[in-house]
């Protein structure tokens, strides 16, 4: 961040909408990952997995070990802490970038500073040194309210069998067709630019998502996993079948099918499921997916990845912005959204300059990130509709008269539309995969927002988004 900035205060809020709405889904029963507010977090705004610890380390670590002794700091007082924790995570891409989890009410999320791992042998025989830790971080969460807008129903077809005309769902097609759909399409779609889409995974049930080009990366074993990699990752469940399980909106589907449209589908989507069914993305699965993304089994590197998530929290997290380094040293955009009105408080839009979130206020200081946000349009001109930013938001979407788009997944005007920054993000992604066509001539942010379609400045907006960059769509 640039010497002269200067973060505005803001209100103090006594409860955080997303907050509350998690403690909701608790109640009603909802499967959801046991989340604790971080007490570092100067905004109060930063959820963690309780007992969970994310760290980098510097060589891989025996996973035989049934126990490890961590010592560090305590983040609430820096006071010495030592925890027992256990490895239920290695990442398959990078074996350095371990998961732990602490025992029971032993808070090992706030295990902080220098970190020393020593082994808690089981047998006679002395383990292998320990390795270092070269970073951690507690294992962050994010959730958006209003990203629980329902699908449509699958669609359906008349019944021959019986003659009575009833109606019955139209079976999803199968993996395995998936699959040898995608293998016989990949020649012709060989020179479509990719774009990575790391959500909810996609679900082929739909008319605008079963004949999706999707990127296929030749069934080999993906880095250190024994499964074979067709069309990307499940991060979550850790398989090969990037299936969106996300039944309360279908959002990665719904990202994929607006990216296809808006590009004529001359483009192939790589799924990377790193969000579960309700809409949870915890930081470990994210950074497995950038690791998969950066790694050298991956036949072909996407130069977009179309992010539609962001983690709130009052102090940048050194190990995220490790990663999106490197995403920049291996020249990928990373377009990602603002988030949405109502995150904080209720109906309300954020200003990220006051209350911030990643990887969005990256865009300040990292020229590969774009950070997106909807405007919509009135008597007056455009109006921003979801969080904005003057310093850290890069390009407004126009969706029309109204902060909405058209339902995605179907072709019907009947349909809800969808409404979020999660779904202007798709249409910047895709505009930045139809620049990426153009080699060397796209080198800085600013150039590729200007090259996109009916680009303009709204001068207005300037006091909402860096240089009131706004793109119509609808």
């Amino acid at each position: 961040m640039n010497s002269n900035y200067k973060k505005p205060t803001g209100p103090t809020r006594d409860q955080v909408h997303f907050h509350q709405r998690i403690a909701e889904l608790v109640k009603e029963g909802r499967t959801v990952p046991d989340v604790v507010p971080y007490p570092g977090d100067p905004l109060g705004l930063r959820l963690v997995v309780r007992n969970q610890l994310v760290a980098h380390l510097d060589a891989p670590i025996d996973t035989k070990q049934r126990r490890l002794l961590l010592e560090g700091q305590d983040a609430r007082d820096r006071a010495k802490k030592k925890v027992t924790v256990r490895i239920i995570g290695v990442c398959h891409c990078n074996p350095h970038l371990v998961l732990l989890e602490g025992e029971t009410n032993s808070e090992a999320h706030l295990l902080t500073g220098a970190i020393d791992i020593q082994y808690s042998p089981d047998t006679d025989q002395p383990p292998p040194p320990p390795p270092k830790v070269k970073s951690s971080s507690a294992n962050d969460v994010q959730y958006s309210p209003d990203t629980d807008q329902p699908p449509p129903p699958p669609p359906k077809v008349k019944s021959s069998s019986d003659g009575s005309g009833t109606l019955i769902p139209i079976t999803p097609a199968s993996f395995d067709h998936q699959l040898r759909r995608i293998l016989a399409g990949s020649p012709r779609w060989s020179r479509y630019p990719i774009v990575a889409v790391m959500d909810t995974g996609i679900d082929f049930a739909y008319p605008n998502t079963e004949s999706i080009p999707i990127l296929h990366n030749g069934g080999h074993p993906m880095c250190g996993s024994i499964e074979p990699d067709y069309i990307g990752w499940d991060f979550v469940h850790d398989q090969n079948n990037p299936y969106d399980d996300d039944e309360r909106s279908k959002h990665g589907s719904r990202i994929a099918a607006i990216i296809s449209r808006v590009m004529d589908h001359r483009v192939r989507i790589l799924p990377l499921k790193v969000i579960d069914s309700e809409g949870f993305g915890s930081l470990f699965n994210i950074f497995c997916g950038f690791e998969y993304l950066l790694s050298k089994g991956l036949r072909e590197r996407p130069k977009v990845i179309n992010a539609s998530w962001g983690f709130y929290s009052g102090i940048e997290n050194d190990l995220l912005t490790y990663y999106v380094t490197q995403l920049r040293k291996a020249r990928i955009w990373l377009i990602n959204a603002a988030g949405n009105r109502g995150d904080l408080d209720s109906g309300i839009t954020v200003n990220l300059d006051v209350d911030t979130r990643y990887p969005a206020c990256y865009s300040e200081r990292h020229a590969h990130v774009v950070t997106v946000t909807t405007v919509n349009s009135t008597d007056a001109g455009f109006v921003v509709a979801e969080n904005y930013s003057p310093t850290f938001v890069n390009l407004g979407i126009g969706s029309g008269s109204d902060p909405t788009f058209r339902e995605p997944l179907v072709d019907d005007d009947s349909s809800p539309q969808v409404k979020g920054s999660s779904y202007a993000t798709p249409y910047a992604s895709a505009f930045a995969a139809i620049q990426t066509r153009l080699p060397y001539r796209h080198s800085t942010r600013k150039a590729l927002v200007q090259d996109m379609p009916d680009e303009t400045e709204e001068g207005v907006l300037n006091t909402f988004i860096a240089d009131g960059s706004i793109v119509p769509v609808e």
